[in-house]
Formats: structure tokens, C-alpha cells, sequence
């Protein structure tokens, strides 16, 4: 491994409830709650650190943390003020280097590595990006600063909040062998039962059993926990930013008029779409539609979904809600679009509308099935209709418009 790199991880704190707190200076120094008003059915997203001085944790049900706080302030939560705030983020953090790697709105890994020459240490760069962010929207981040990604996120973790901490490389082994077995990454509840049976508690205790013995414990994760446990951490932190909109386009070969054929190209543009969310790990909340007419005059209307989502079928019905909706003149289309907007990670949804993982086994399924057969092994039948205008291969059919064929 190398342990020339400088790996940092910054992790807002309380990111949701902080955000709110920034927009409202009212709420300020008050125990606030985000994931629904108290009366209703559901759980607590985030809590400020007001409410959790109060009992109030995360994955609560709402219900349960009115009766512990009862003057605690519940928000439903706005996505549109949470993106915003990952937009100055996302500004802050590129001005310090390019190789940032987004894991959700409010956590990041940067690379900061062969910058030793530009700034006086690491955490002078960790105190103006906190002190940055504070002053631009009124939210605190805690960082973490080592030679890997592992020693850097367990190192954010550990002064919450506002927390700065740097692990030097010389000092990582020590470092680790003082925590506890469950701050190691897949380390949950029942590998840490497992290793309290065996009377292990701290991660150096677990660096002294043998690999095999781990791996025997642990099965096929055996071998990451032990490389763990001994510091081992080569993940890079990969490029990775948010996109503002993902978008699939193509013109026909012949203008036409044929409703079922423009329906076909819709569905088949967001089933595009929803793959390559699925491959970013991301979800959208609104699509849009745009169509070209053969005069050149263009139209295009948009649509929320109720839950942001990545399933090209509960996609494409907003698609299809948002074309029927619109007002077409009499003359032939041209060119059609699809739009995804107002993208979030796909781990915002996962806390908040866990009733979607049925869909995302149906979508990982279909996704491994096309990774070994081709795109066009499983599709939905409307799009069969373009079999009688395009020829196909296995990455999809070979449209007029090169674009669609990514």
C-alpha cells in the first residue's frame, strides 16, 4: 500500500438537520427533527445534535421521538435545500483538488496527495474547507485526514462534531489497534458477537489471528477484515461528482407520426437512463420530455415522481404520463428526448423508502442479465416496435442518433 497518499474524508454533521438550521437561523440551538411531521407514520432521518443531547437517534420511529422530546421541531425535510448545499460542497472541495469522490450529498473522499507543496499541512486545508462551509451555509463537517481511505473515514468519525483529526502514516498501526473491533468497515453486529465469543474486542487483538482463521470466521469477507485490521486499504477515491441531469436523445430516421413509435423510443431512452443511474448509484425525481418537430419548433414538459427512483419501469410511466399530457401539433416529430433531474445518491432513498428494495433486486437482476447477454436480453415488449425500424446488437439498438447508443 502506499503510504505516501493523503487521503481526506469530510462528513457533514447532522447534515439534514443542519441544513435546515442554516436556512432558519430560528431553529438554531433547537432540537430538530427531519424525516416527518410527529404524528405520522415513519422514522427519524436525522436528528440536530439538540435533539440527540435529548435521546433522539436516528432510525427512530417519529411517533416514539414526539414522546421523548415533545418540543422538538419536525421537518418533512427538502431535497431542493440538501442539493443546493451539496452544490457549494462540491465548489469548496474542487478548489483544492481535482480527484474528489461523492459517497452521498454530505460525504466525500478527497485525494489530496501530491499537494504537500501548495498547502503548509493537511490540516490547515481541513480548517479553511470547514470554515468555508460554515460561513457559506451555516453547516459543520468533521475530517478525517490518513494514508487510506479507512483510516481517514474512521478518523472523521471519531471527534463529531467539528471534528479535525490526521492520522500520520508512522502512527496508523497504533492508531488502530486502540479501537474498537467495530469501527473496522464490515465489522456489524454479528461479527462483533462472533468476536466478543472469542473474547476480542479491539482491532489489534483481531490483527494478531492468523489469516486463515479469519477467513474461516468471516467466509468470503474474511480476507478485507483481516487486510483491515493490519491497515490495509489500496481503494482509490474515484472521481466522482453528482450530475445535474442525465439525458438521452436521438432524431428518427424519417419524421413520423406513429405515436407507438415514439412511445417505443421514450421507454427505450429511459430504460437507458435508469441503467446508467443504477450504474452511478443514483436516483432521480423528475422527467422530463422533449420533442422536435419537423419544422424545427420544439417542445418539452417535465414531471416529479412522488419517491426520487432508478427503476426504468416506474420511470418510464411518468415518461409516458408526461407525453400524454402534452398538447401535440399536427404535424410529424422529429426528434425525441428523455430527461432525469433533480438526481440524488441512491443512499438518500434507501433510508427513507426501504419498501423500494424489492425493485432494486428486480433491477440488479435484469442489470447482471444484460452484463452477461446484452442490453437487448431483457426489454420491455413496447420497445419491440423499433425491431421493425432499427437493427440491434447486444448494446442496443443501432438508432439514427449515435447518442443513444451509449
Amino acid at each position: 500500500m502506499k503510504k505516501d497518499r493523503i487521503i481526506m474524508h469530510i462528513d457533514a454533521d447532522a447534515f439534514f438537520a443542519s441544513v435546515e438550521q442554516g436556512f432558519n437561523p430560528h431553529l438554531r440551538g433547537k432540537p430538530v427533527i427531519v424525516g416527518g411531521i410527529a404524528d405520522q407514520r415513519g422514522v427519524v432521518h436525522t436528528a440536530s445534535y439538540e435533539a440527540r443531547a435529548r435521546g433522539i437517534k436516528t432510525g427512530m420511529a417519529l411517533v416514539k421521538a414526539k414522546s421523548i422530546c415533545p418540543d422538538a421541531i419536525f421537518l418533512k425535510g427538502d431535497y431542493a435545500h440538501y442539493r443546493a448545499v451539496g452544490d457549494v460542497f462540491q465548489e469548496v472541495y474542487l478548489k483544492y483538488t481535482p480527484c474528489v469522490e461523492f459517497t452521498s450529498l454530505d460525504d466525500a473522499y478527497l485525494d489530496l496527495s501530491g499537494t504537500e507543496h501548495i498547502y503548509s499541512s493537511q490540516c490547515y486545508v481541513a480548517r479553511m474547507i470547514a470554515d468555508e462551509i460554515d460561513q457559506r451555509v451555516g453547516v459543520s463537517v468533521s475530517i478525517g485526514v490518513g494514508s487510506s481511505k479507512m483510516v481517514a473515514r474512521i478518523a472523521s468519525g471519531l471527534h463529531k462534531p467539528r471534528g479535525i483529526l490526521q492520522i500520520t502514516p508512522e502512527h496508523e498501526q497504533e492508531f488502530l489497534h486502540d479501537l474498537a473491533v467495530d469501527h473496522l468497515p464490515g465489522i456489524g453486529r454479528v461479527a462483533k458477537e462472533k468476536l466478543t465469543d472469542l473474547h476480542i474486542f479491539k482491532v489489534g487483538q483481531l490483527a494478531k489471528l492468523p489469516k486463515l482463521v479469519v477467513e474461516q470466521l468471516f467466509g468470503k469477507n474474511g480476507v478485507a477484515i483481516w487486510k483491515m485490521a493490519h491497515g490495509i486499504d489500496e481503494r482509490e477515491v474515484q472521481r466522482r461528482i453528482i450530475p445535474r441531469q442525465i439525458s438521452r436523445e436521438t432524431s428518427f430516421a424519417e419524421d413520423t407520426a406513429d405515436s407507438k413509435m415514439i412511445s417505443g423510443s421514450l421507454q427505450y431512452l429511459t430504460e437507458r437512463i435508469g441503467r446508467k443511474l443504477r450504474e452511478e448509484n443514483l436516483n432521480c425525481q423528475t422527467l422530463g420530455v422533449k420533442l422536435g418537430y419537423s419544422d424545427f419548433t420544439r417542445i418539452a414538459r417535465s414531471k416529479s415522481l412522488i419517491h426520487p427512483s432508478n427503476d426504468a419501469g416506474e420511470m418510464f410511466r411518468m415518461v409516458q404520463t408526461v407525453f400524454d399530457e402534452m398538447t401535440l401539433r399536427r404535424i410529424r416529430i422529429r426528434h425525441v428526448g428523455v430527461s432525469a433531474t433533480n438526481i440524488r445518491p441512491n443512499n438518500y432513498q434507501h433510508f427513507l423508502f426501504s419498501e423500494q428494495s424489492r425493485k432494486e433486486s428486480l433491477n440488479s437482476a435484469i442489470d447482471e442479465l444484460r452484463e452477461k447477454f446484452g442490453f437487448m436480453s431483457v426489454m420491455p415488449a413496447d420497445t419491440l416496435k423499433l425491431k421493425s425500424k432499427y437493427r440491434n446488437d447486444a448494446h442496443g439498438y443501432i438508432l439514427h442518433n449515435p447518442a443513444l447508443t451509449r
